[in-house]
């Protein structure tokens, strides 16, 4: 197959992705306004639209499943059949089954292999073709197909390809297998009139919208970032070695300007909207709780809100084991809500939003709220904490994130082993996130995600301790003072407190913190940065402020590991690598 070939093949796959998300979307809106026509128009032109393609390029079994779901719901367009229960779970299977075929195309393409064949593709089949006959079906969850389908839903609505296997080594004599997954193509390609290639450019002039390369898309961001750092070192020489030369200082600054505008588009490039992960939790919390034989309205806010695609890719997995924990774990079924005064159906719902430079994700729902007492007993049993040991309530149930801790009564198919929260909190962290609780009994709970927006570069303030530099995130400063006597006091189990604006404030000395000789060790000779994360405030004690800079994150690689109150490095103008501080971990560091 030419390049010309794969090309149209690689088109394919991507519109269809795009037409399957679509599809899954309307009819998730569906299931909650079944009048709406137009929506159910849309998805019936989502899979015509994928019967056609792939038809012109003989990928069979796609355009079969396609054309089958087609019918069902033309003929639910034409109001002969009614698009609920067993036919809407159809067209989920169907839409379930089109994003493996469409996975398994893409590894074909890469790997250069014969597609591999669907086994439930003839079951699905004879399904739609039953329903659209008026026949009821019986379910087949208990036969071998219909179990391998019901396992692991999660992995099918997150997981956006499979894992790529390695390549066995191919004999030098042996031919190259022919390419088998779009036979025919090369003569439909034959067929199909060439365009000159002024015609392409005025195709192409009219675009809104062209498709780039993540790869080409992170090159860009992090050569960027370099130019940045060089950018940083050509004004610190400038500034020693040519104070008095005005012209070149100035045209050195309109260049850092130029370069900070070339960075903030490069990193707008690479935001997307957070829209498709929570249509695909929308459509978890409908099957996991159909399995579970809840009744659960699931609810979402701020589907706009944009952040960085690497961070879009990586939230999903922990989203799901935490919906997944909502509907089995949180959310009551119908009696035991009616039989505590509330609404026989529970409710779900999933907020993301803006908040101090950081993107919040919350997961909120009705139910039974956590069991502090039970999770403190399972804890103690596990021997997670001593018997004896004084907690907070807030300490008490991040217990959950701890591996193997579970306060189910019972193990389920949806969850209740203690393995999942623990994961959460870890990719959560991989991310440079938190993750806090808040949960009233009998009443439900609230997860709290705070992300960065961007893994890549920060706003930062230089701060000087001693002969070593630090970096303080510029959204999480409020202020900054020199304290004087009178501001300053001692409380007992607090420690060294500063008054700011009539609040006392605990003051961290950072120079103890990092083990470095200070220029002096006497608050009133040195400067307090007031800062917030989180809702909680303190003053960091700082020789001196040298200034504000755009900041590219690096990572202190995996031999440092994980160090707490440090999120990352940075290089400086001079070549030198100072320590970004982690604020929160700061705050953690010093209670301890």
């Amino acid at each position: 197959m030419s390049d010309e070939d794969v090309g149209l093949v690689l088109d394919f796959i991507t519109e269809s992705k795009e037409h399957i998300e679509s599809a899954e979307a309307g009819l998730l809106q569906l299931e909650s306004k079944p009048d709406d026509k137009e929506v159910l128009n849309m998805i019936f032109r989502a899979f015509h639209t994928i019967k056609g393609m792939a038809g012109f390029l003989n990928l069979t079994d796609l355009g079969s499943l396609a054309h089958s779901a087609e019918n069902l719901l033309d003929l639910a367009r034409k109001g002969e059949l009614v698009l609920a229960g067993q036919n809407t779970d159809a067209v989920f299977e169907s839409i379930d089954m089109l994003k493996k075929m469409i996975a398994d195309l893409k590894e074909a393409v890469d790997t250069k292999k014969p597609v591999a064949k669907q086994e439930n593709m003839p079951v699905l089949l004879d399904k739609l073709k039953k329903l659209a006959q008026g026949q009821t079906l019986e379910k087949v969850l208990n036969t071998p197909e219909g179990q391998k389908r019901d396992q692991k839903l999660e992995d099918v609505l997150v997981a956006e390809e499979p894992a790529k296997q390695e390549a066995e080594p191919v004999k030098e004599e042996a031919a190259a297998p022919k390419m088998e997954y779009a036979p025919g193509l090369e003569e439909k390609r034959d067929s199909i009139p060439r365009r000159s290639g002024e015609e392409r450019r005025t195709e192409a002039s009219a675009d809104e919208k062209i498709k780039v390369s993540t790869n080409r898309l992170d090159n860009l961001i992090n050569m960027t970032g370099e130019l940045v750092i060089a950018q940083l070192m050509i004004k610190e020489e400038a500034n020693t070695k040519l104070c008095g030369e005005y012209e070149l200082n100035r045209k050195v600054a309109h260049q850092g300007k130029i370069i900070r505008e070339l960075q903030e588009l490069s990193m707008s490039m690479r935001m997307v909207p957070i829209e498709g992960v929570f249509q695909k939790m929308a459509r978890l919390v409908r099957d996991l709780s159909h399995k579970a034989g809840k009744k659960i309205n699931f609810i979402t806010r701020g589907e706009e809100t944009e952040l960085d695609r690497n961070i879009v890719d990586k939230i999903a997995d922990p989203l799901v084991h935490m919906v997944r924990n909502s509907v089995d774990h949180g959310v009551e079924t119908s009696e035991e809500r009616v039989k505590n005064g509330k609404n026989p159906a529970g409710k779900i719902e999933l907020r993301a939003f803006h908040q101090a430079g950081n993107i919040v994700i919350e997961i909120e729902d009705d139910g039974k709220g956590l069991n502090k007492e039970r999770i403190l007993k399972k804890a103690i049993d596990n021997g997670i904490v001593d018997a004896n040991q004084q907690l907070t309530d807030d300490e008490i149930y991040k217990l959950i994130f701890h591996a193997g801790l579970s306060t189910a009564e019972k193990v389920t198919s949806i969850s209740g082993r203690g393995v999942g929260m623990d994961v959460v909190k870890k990719n959560v962290e991989a991310l440079r996130g938190k993750i806090d609780i808040s949960t009233t009994l009998g009443k439900g709970t609230i997860f709290t995600i705070r992300l960065p927006l961007t893994l890549a570069i920060i706003d930062g303030q230089i701060i000087k301790i001693g002969s070593e530099r630090y970096i303080v995130p510029i959204n999480a400063i409020e202020n900054t003072q020199k304290p004087d006597k009178s501001s300053l006091s001692s409380v007992q189990n607090r420690g060294e407190m500063v008054m700011v604006r009539g609040q006392l404030l605990p003051m961290i000395r950072l120079y103890k913190l990092f083990n470095v000789t200070p220029v002096t060790e006497d608050p009133t000779k040195a400067l307090v940065v007031i800062v917030e994360e989180e809702g909680k405030r303190c003053c960091l004690l700082v020789d001196e402020l040298l200034g504000q800079q755009q900041i590219v994150i690096k990572s202190l690689g995996d031999g440092m590991g994980k160090v707490q109150g440090v999120s990352g490095g940075a290089i400086m103008g001079d070549g030198m690598v100072s320590l970004i501080l982690d604020i929160p971990g700061i705050m953690a560091l010093a209670q301890s």
